[in-house]
């Protein structure tokens, strides 16, 4: 579930990649509806981030799933909603986060890049990313690490 509350109190959000590829699945869902009230709507106030390793994460993989036109259609599509960031000053963080943590590093970037914002990363539920382990990289980092499901 997705707490749109949060919405409401920030004004800039990191998703990562996960969201992105649910968003884009051809079935209906709860997040897709909620993404398209909330943040993929010309009305929305809240600006998206992104980097780049996160663009080449949902290219590849949406071209894998449905083919690289298509999937060159949909980075079009998300250019026009996601301030995508340069990552030469992200790899510093990225990188003490990858040293402590077994986790991605697209998730280490996102994590990054909303420490650097200042705003709140939102992943979905992923083994890797336990209770215990976000509380950790929250209080180091001083980031905001949602879950939704």
């Amino acid at each position: 579930m997705f707490d749109t509350e949060l919405f409401k109190d920030h004004n800039d959000v990191v998703l990562d990649t996960g969201i992105y590829i649910k968003y884009f699945e051809p079935k209906k869902n709860e997040l897709k509806r909620t993404l398209r009230e909330h943040l993929f709507s010309e009305k929305s106030d809240t600006t998206l981030h992104g980097h780049y390793l996160l663009k080449a994460e949902i290219y590849y993989i949406m071209c894998r799933k449905i083919g690289r036109d298509k999937a060159e259609k949909i980075l079009d599509e998300i250019d026009e909603f996601i301030d995508f960031i340069n990552g030469e000053f992200l790899y510093q963080i990225a990188s003490q986060i990858k040293c402590r943590y077994p986790i991605a590093l697209s998730d280490c970037f996102s994590i990054s890049l909303s420490h650097f914002k200042n705003c709140p990363v939102i992943f979905l539920k992923e083994k890797e990313l336990n209770e215990k382990m976000i509380k950790k990289i929250n209080e180091e980092f001083n980031t905001k690490i949602y879950i939704v499901s």
